[in-house]
This record gives C-alpha cells, structure tokens and sequence, in this order.
C-alpha cells in the first residue's frame, strides 16, 4: 500500500457545478432546496501517496520559473505550475505506469506555459519552434539549466536536448536570413 503524507490545500473561491463564482456571504442551497454551510476559505486536507509529494517538492520550483518565463508575471507563473501539479494528481497512477512521469508532469506544464507564452506580445520562440523544442529553448538559455537538468525535468534523454538545440539553432538561423532577405 502506498505510504501516504498529509497535504493542505487552501480553496480559492467555491464554485458551482457551472464554474460560476459563488459570491462570498451568499447562501447556498442544496436541491432540496435546504441551505449549505456558508462558503469561506476552509482548508481540505488531502492524503497523496509520498511519491506523488516528493515528485511535486523536487519540481514545483523549476515549474514556477519556466512558467513565469513563459508569462512574464511570477504570480501567473506560480498558478500555471500549482494547476499542472494539481492536474497531475488526477492521473499520478497513469503516470506511474507511464516509461516517464516526469515526460507526463512536463506535459501538462508545457502546454500551459506555451499557451501563455504564445498569447503574449513580441515575438516568441514558441512561433518559431514546436513546443518541445522551445521549451528546451526556454529552459537551457532563458533559465540557464544545463543539458543533463533539461532532460531530467522534461523526462527525456539528455540527447534528445542536445538535438532539440541544435534543431533550434539552425531553424533560428534559418529565420534570420530569411528576414534578411525580406526586410
């Protein structure tokens, strides 16, 4: 049986079934019409397996980073990262059985940091690359991680990001003379 430890999370505000905001100091009715406890900022105390925790502790500072990299702003970029890990929660045991948790974690940060960072003014590596190959962009020269650091944390071999690199500079090269010659 897993080990398990402990987690509180602090709930934003409660929605209903729609995803609308219950405004605070309403009361809330159930279906048959009774009223609920009001809502408030309660914590719910949830029990992960140990793996799941110690996972999340080792990344949750590097997820932060890239994803504030990726959105400009440290607050937007520690909601990205605490959203994937909390979506990694709901598929840990898919992810465990997975050849890469770590492949699987860095998925579902990627897509949220890329979003973002597509959607922002300027030009973007993310216009430029496909996804994988700009995050390892982002993560060796934006964050100054090493090669061997990239692969752990996307859950990849550490070859694949020497490729991704060279893959990237040569398409950025690429760019640049052809807007050499446009412009």
């Amino acid at each position: 049986m897993w080990g398990e430890t402990p987690g509180a999370v602090r709930a934003r505000r409660a929605r209903t079934a729609y995803g609308a905001p219950i405004p605070r100091g309403e009361q809330v009715r159930s279906r048959d019409r009774s009223p609920l406890p009001p809502v408030g900022d309660e914590v719910l105390e949830l029990r992960m397996p140990v793996t799941f925790t110690a996972f999340c502790t080792l990344r949750l500072a590097a997820y932060i980073r890239f994803a504030t990299a990726c959105t400009g702003c440290p607050g937007t970029g520690r909601e990205l990262a605490q959203d994937a890990l909390g979506d990694l929660a709901t598929v840990w045991e898919r992810a465990l059985r997975s050849p890469s948790p770590a492949a699987v974690s860095w998925n579902l940060i990627s897509e949220r940091g890329s979003a973002q960072a597509r959607s922002r003014p300027g030009g973007s590596v993310y216009r430029v690359l496909p996804r994988p190959h700009a995050d390892v962009v982002v993560l060796r020269y934006r964050l100054g991680l090493g090669p061997a650091e990239v692969a752990d944390l996307m859950g990849i071999d550490e070859l694949e990001v020497n490729g991704m690199l060279q893959y990237a500079t040569r398409t950025a090269a690429g760019v640049a003379y052809a807007e050499s010659i446009d412009g």
